[in-house]
């Protein structure tokens, strides 16, 4: 279902195809084989090895990793194509390899209650929904979004693919949600961040101050390193932060600012791993 805050609404009209400029799109690394990056593209601005792009690699990983089932796989592959072919920033989605982390995170920890900020069309929410739904004791999962369109192709993957009473998707800006959740006394076990990078610190501290972090919770932080781009905006490289993509360069010093807050903060204990575009697992001390 689609949450509205608090309103509860139906699975809303397939999401209205967008329309844009003649941009071309260029292949930059996998998803289902292709994952895309639009306007100035990651390919033209960074090569694929300082992008940390690297589609043989999470090939080979995807091949030797347990597969979704059938119907899941099947309805993320759809959901992939779908969003290659109807939205220009379908580089937002996860890879492929990320997901089946996240599938095995939830089978490991089994958290009670996962949040996700940020679901664009559904790629990852899918994959954490059919972990949860695997356990003997189904955990549930909140997943928020600002945008109607891709959360409606959400919403109609979730419901191909057997999931959609697994999932609330809360429409709406993404700190006001945490606001009503945190009204609401709600606290997470697992939180994946993986929305807009320049909120990444208001969501943050949001989670903290409002505690909907629970006490033995984690918080996954995505695209931690940004495209290869995030150490070099910080001088950590002699490479200067390449020059082609200005957007790719100012997000990776928002990116780069979280790192920061995070690791100046006494509150959490977070280690950073080079994994996929960066992801950062956080506690509570």
């Amino acid at each position: 279902m689609i949450r509205h805050f608090h309103r509860l609404y139906l699975f809303p009209v397939l999401a209205t195809k967008q329309k844009f400029s003649s941009v071309p799109f260029i292949p930059s690394t996998s998803i289902i084989g292709t994952r895309w990056h639009s306007t100035i593209t990651v390919e033209q601005s960074v090569s694929n090895h300082n992008s940390r792009l690297r589609l043989i690699e999470d090939e080979y990983c995807n091949d030797h990793s347990t597969p979704f089932p059938p119907l899941i796989e099947q309805a993320m592959n759809e959901l992939a194509l779908e969003t290659i072919k109807e939205y220009r920033n379908a580089h937002m989605m996860n890879s492929k390899t990320a997901t089946l982390l996240l599938r095995q995170w939830i089978s490991l920890f089994r958290p009670a209650r996962v949040l996700e900020i940020g679901t664009f069309t559904g790629y990852s929410t899918i994959a954490m929904a059919s972990a949860l739904s695997a356990q003997r004791h189904h955990g549930s999962l909140i997943s928020l979004e600002k945008d109607s369109a891709p959360l409606a192709l959400a919403a109609r993957y979730l419901e191909r693919a057997g999931l959609s009473d697994a999932v609330t998707l809360m429409e709406g800006d993404a700190l006001e949600s945490l606001l009503n959740l945190a009204n609401d006394k709600i606290q997470f076990d697992m939180i994946f961040l993986d929305a807009d990078k320049g909120g990444y610190i208001k969501y943050y501290d949001t989670i903290l101050e409002k505690n909907l972090l629970s006490d033995n919770g984690v918080i996954l932080a995505d695209n931690v390193l940004y495209f290869g781009q995030v150490h070099r905006v910080a001088g950590y490289h002699e490479d200067q932060p390449a020059p082609a993509s200005k957007n790719i360069n100012r997000m990776a010093r928002k990116v780069d600012a979280f790192n920061q807050h995070v690791r100046q903060d006494d509150r959490v204990q977070a280690v950073m791993l080079p994994l996929f575009d960066g992801l950062t697992i956080i506690k509570k001390k």
